[in-house]
């Protein structure tokens, strides 16, 4: 494989695929969603599947922590996909994995029943116990590894969110289409809750398993992919995605309900799903019009979606006295 000034290509999945087996393949599709690496799924003739991970060097890092959680959460009973190789090595680093059945939640979502819908929230409030049995960091924040948390992460996980809402800050004004009245208005709601996330400890948690990397094979679990990174803060924080991602798709949010039940959730929890909710409608309306891996097309009608929701959950935050 030779990297040039290509990105990872079709080509460049079936010379990892090659480089491992011999199998005769019939198909190679690339995955549409993804903002980070360049994944494909490799289907030989005899009917099996793979996918292929594959990083840039501007992406390395990621999958570099893909290779290291790996382990890690599989020994803590995160139903991860098999990984038959991998390599760090140039011109572009990859990992060849077992090709999980089924679809992301996000693409069955509104076919799977209450009952399923319930059992699959069991599940991953099980899941996120079982990562949160790992040892804690001593920072907060997105890591690669321990090394990675204790060296780069931020002091507190209200610098978490405040550095989440800054990020979408600098998209919306890059843009110029979005009001900067929203950021605002997130940072005024938040102030009701830095006791809240001052007190929140360093847990680790899985922060993108929501309607994408949760794979479900006929109504059940398949497993979880993409675990590039583990989280070290509040658990909670994924279900604000999750329920933001579900508004977005226009869904119920029951799954978000079995979800706390699950847990054992209390009602100051259940409050910083609307919170989190609303930070990552933030995050969403950030992201519009954004180059990342592949483009996110800035719509009007999208926009307006995000806009409503984002007036919804502003009303449905209790008010504090």
């Amino acid at each position: 494989m030779t990297e040039g000034t290509h990105l990872p290509d079709e080509i460049t999945a079936i010379a990892v695929f090659r480089s491992h087996f011999s199998d005769s393949i019939s198909s190679v599709t690339r995955f549409p969603t993804g903002l980070c690496h360049h994944v494909y799924e490799i289907r030989t003739e005899t009917g099996q599947a793979y996918v292929v991970r594959i990083a840039s060097a501007a992406t390395r890092r990621n999958l570099q922590g893909g290779l290291y959680w790996h382990p890690r959460l599989k020994a803590a009973g995160v139903p991860v996909p098999g990984l038959y190789a991998s390599s760090l090595g140039d011109p572009f680093s990859y990992m060849l994995l077992e090709r999980l059945p089924g679809a992301d939640l996000g693409q069955v979502y509104f076919g799977l029943s209450a009952s399923a819908k319930q059992v699959l929230a069991g599940r991953m409030a099980a899941i996120q116990r079982a990562v949160g049995v790992l040892p804690m960091a001593h920072r907060f924040g997105f890591a690669y590894s321990y090394e990675h948390a204790d060296a780069a992460g931020k002091r507190s996980w209200a610098d978490v969110v405040a550095g989440d809402i800054a990020r979408s800050e600098e998209r919306i004004r890059r843009l110029g289409r979005i009001a900067l009245s929203h950021v605002e208005r997130v940072r005024a709601a938040l102030v009701d809750y830095e006791s809240y996330l001052q007190h929140v400890k360093p847990v680790p948690f899985l922060d993108d398993t929501t309607t994408k990397n949760v794979i479900v094979d006929r109504g059940t679990l398949s497993g979880i992919v993409d675990t590039d990174v583990v989280c070290f803060g509040d658990p909670i924080f994924t279900l604000g995605l999750t329920n933001t991602a579900l508004l977005s798709m226009g869904a119920d949010t029951d799954y978000i309900e079995f979800w706390l039940d699950a847990m054992g959730a209390n009602r100051e929890q259940r409050v910083m799903v609307v919170v989190y909710s609303l930070v990552f409608c933030l995050n969403f309306l950030g992201e519009l019009g954004q180059i990342f891996n592949q483009p996110v097309e800035y719509s009007e009608a999208r926009a307006e979606m995000l806009r409503g929701i984002f007036e919804r959950l502003v009303d449905t935050l209790p008010k504090v006295e």
